[in-house]
């Protein structure tokens, strides 16, 4: 291999640096001498020294190969091929016996520590052999020297050559500088804990790693530091509630273990005390997160009273937050003549059920849909895809929509922003199809009851009556609870048990809720995804409208009576009258959008959401909804 004399002058200069450097520096002096070669040269020859500092540490749970050493990003090319920064797949024997030759000969200790364990641990993948432990020996004792002779930049690098040491002593058995690095880092421990820096990393290390040999004594050591930084957290002057929270992660579960309740108590009351303290000087907005945390520490304290407290001043600082929130509005023109075209489209002028059946399967959109609009919108803005938001109540938290645990929460954010802009046109709809046809309450109800899943008729006609008459307060109170009736039937028609057990009360039942029939795969499969989230979303979940618990709780105010919330309901009636036919329309909207995508990409999803009569025509072609009523009892 032929290495070029600039990337030999960049290595020689650094091996002889006396002041410190990190390996960052290194890399960009490297890059530089690269990419200012005129001369033709091999890529590896001027590649191999560049990659050994552009490489990424502990990377063990990162591709492609899962070792220490792996590349700093990733990304994919016009193919869709996966590619690697740097790309170690291009990595070649002939690369590694060169890092051989230079773990010999350089003399710097960040240096010569790279080269060894970039040979250690990259040799079997990068050319197919197996290590010599001579390197893994030679990498411990570099890391060492490069903490113990002050070469590294910053004290980040301290600890992390110290961790990759004892991870290599523990590994290979090397007993006696597993006990050197040990206490190194017990020393470097202290120091960082007085300054409230790296100590975190270096207690996890030394703490989780199971060869480490940790004794009572020193551990005993460890957990003072720990103590020590609590005690600065939480006293007034140099009050830090987080930091006092991250001490904690490690004092509970370690005064637990020896069922020292005591200690227990003691730590979690005193993070408890600090973050209500800080609340009491924040905003509410602050004081509602800051009180949660308070309140979680309380119970982890056991102390059953002051987390009653604690949950009452939240409460209460949730509902004075609502002044301290802004609300973002948009506007868009809908000309008079587009709803006009789309409700003639719509509305069958012959057969008010095909208007009706018409109405409730344009006014859903499918579960798969949703996935589509989610997933384009996690690429365009990645950031904020990863952050959850929360759904604040009157007084509490409901819900917390998005992160990583939460799979399904973005859809019913975007399943909440596809109902917004159809307001006005389900408005539009529910109201031309009345007054064309001239229906009554009682043939409403009549379509809603096609399946057969309601009840009461006469409560069905009434909440009907209530809407078409503007009573929307009887409205929203009469109906919510029969979609809860209707799904217990549902239930019960596909043999599944529609009560369960008293909680605290033993030999005692109560029916099942909204929320646990909806958790029914029977009632699921029945309905298909579509409609089953779509009505969750509406009734039964924190992170939508959740109008059942908020009517069935009394939690709805006078100001949720809205001809919105009930054209929504009256709309889920609708569906539900036809759900297997609704379902069957989901499916072949679905299809059509995903043909009309493929036959034109650059159509954005923003363009066929756009209620203009273009994108309700294809709206409603998307939905076959020109089709008759298939299945189901037809009314005369």
């Amino acid at each position: 291999m032929q290495i070029p004399d600039t990337i030999e002058a960049v290595i020689a200069e650094f091996d002889g640096r006396a002041e410190p450097f990190d390996t960052h520096t290194l890399q960009s002096a490297l890059s530089r001498a690269r990419t200012a070669l005129v001369d033709k040269t091999a890529s590896s020859d001027a590649w191999a020294d560049l990659v050994a500092f552009a490489v990424q540490a502990e990377q063990e749970d990162s591709p492609p190969w899962n070792t220490y050493f792996g590349p700093m990003g990733s990304g994919t090319d016009s193919d869709g091929k996966v590619v690697y920064f740097p790309d170690i797949r291009q990595l070649t024997p002939d690369i590694v016996d060169h890092w051989e030759q230079r773990a010999d000969a350089i003399m710097h200790p960040i240096m010569k520590a790279r080269y060894a364990d970039l040979v250690w641990d990259l040799s079997r993948n990068a050319a197919n052999r197996r290590p010599d432990v001579r390197f893994a020996r030679v990498a411990i004792e570099s890391y060492i020297a490069s903490v113990a002779d002050g070469r590294n930049a910053d004290d980040h690098d301290d600890v992390e050559a110290l961790k990759r040491a004892l991870q290599l002593a523990t590994s290979i058995r090397d007993n006696e500088n597993t006990e050197i690095v040990k206490d190194m880092m017990i020393a470097l421990f202290h120091v960082e804990v007085e300054k409230d820096g790296w100590w975190q990393h270096l207690y996890e290390a030394l703490t989780t790693n199971r060869k480490s040999g940790l004794t009572p004594d020193q551990k005993r050591v460890l957990i003072a530091g720990l103590e020590k930084a609590l005690a600065r957290f939480i006293a007034d002057e140099t009050l830090n509630p987080h930091g006092a929270e991250r001490v904690a992660s490690h004092l509970l579960p370690f005064h637990s273990a020896a069922e020292d309740f005591d200690s227990v108590m003691r730590v979690g009351l005193a993070v408890s005390e600090a973050f209500e303290k800080i609340a009491a000087n924040g905003s509410r907005l602050q004081a509602m997160a800051w009180l949660e945390t308070a309140a979680e520490f309380a119970r982890r304290a056991g102390d059953g009273e002051r987390l009653k407290r604690l949950r009452v001043e939240r409460e209460a600082a949730i509902r004075e937050a609502a002044s301290e929130l802004k609300s973002f509005s948009y506007s868009h023109e809908i000309k008079k003549s587009d709803i006009d075209d789309f409700l003639g489209i719509l509305i069958d002028d012959e057969d008010w059920q095909q208007s009706l059946f018409n109405i409730a399967a344009r006014f859903i959109t499918p579960k798969q849909e949703l996935r589509h609009q989610a997933k384009e919108g996690a690429a365009k803005h990645p950031l904020m895809a990863m952050v959850s938001v929360s759904v604040i109540a009157d007084d509490h938290v409901a819900a917390r929509v998005g992160g990583e645990d939460d799979e399904d929460g973005p859809l019913y954010s975007y399943a909440d922003f596809a109902r917004q802009p159809n307001r006005l046109l389900l408005s539009k709809a529910l109201d031309a199809a009345v007054e064309r046809h001239q229906l009554s309450p009682e043939e409403i109800a009549a379509f809603v009851q096609r399946t057969g899943l309601f009840s009461d008729f006469a409560l069905i006609v009434a909440g009907i009556k209530a809407w078409m008459e503007g009573d929307y307060v009887k409205c929203l109170f009469v109906l919510v609870p029969q979609i809860e009736d209707a799904f217990r039937n549902l239930a019960r028609s596909l043999g599944e048990s529609v009560t369960k057990d008293r909680r605290g009360q033993k030999g005692w039942e109560v029916s099942t809720n909204l929320g646990d029939l909806l958790a029914m795969e029977k009632v699921k499969a029945e309905l298909g995804e579509d409609i089953h989230f779509w009505v969750r979303a509406i009734f039964a979940d924190g992170r939508g409208m959740n109008l059942r618990n908020l009517v069935a709780h009394g939690l709805a105010s006078r100001e949720a009576a809205t001809y919105y919330n009930c054209e929504t309901v009256i709309h889920s009636m609708l569906m539900l009258g036809a759900y297997p036919d609704v379902a069957a329309a989901c499916v072949r909207k679905v299809k059509a959008r995903e043909k009309r995508r493929a036959e034109t990409a650059a159509i954005s999803e923003a363009d066929e959401d756009e209620p203009s009569a273009e994108g309700c025509v294809a709206a409603v072609e998307d939905a076959a909804v020109d089709q008759p009523i298939l299945g189901g009892r037809r009314l005369v």
